[in-house]
């Protein structure tokens, strides 16, 4: 054969080849988009959901916010409380002490 034919029959190989190459990277890019279209809707719903529970968060941040202020001024109504407690248990105290000192039926120990 004449080296023309074999020239000719090169050129039509390389083309088939690079016509198969260039099917299959138009083939691997429509897959690539149809992913990355199914990627986007999956992160679409999930940014609902996050958006969602995020809101939830807020809440019961908001919720345990409240309760601790709230838990801050019993916190000061009982210390309050126990600091009048402790004052008239001391004037309880006295006056029962100053009571049995002058109480003549009452004992007392030799100093």
């Amino acid at each position: 054969m004449d080296t023309w034919i074999w020239i000719v029959i090169a050129v039509v190989v390389a083309a088939v080849v690079i016509a198969v190459v260039v099917a299959g990277m138009k083939k691997k890019q429509e897959h690539d988009r149809q992913q990355a279209a199914e990627l986007r809707d999956t992160a679409g719903r999930q940014k609902v959901a996050v958006e969602r529970r995020d809101a939830e968060a807020r809440t019961v941040e908001a919720e345990a916010e409240r309760v601790r202020a709230e838990a801050d001024r019993l916190e000061a109504i009982a210390q309050e409380r126990r600091q009048d407690v402790e004052a008239q248990r001391a004037s309880y105290t006295d006056r029962l002490q100053k009571a049995h000192e002058l109480d003549p039926d009452v004992k007392h120990r030799a100093e």
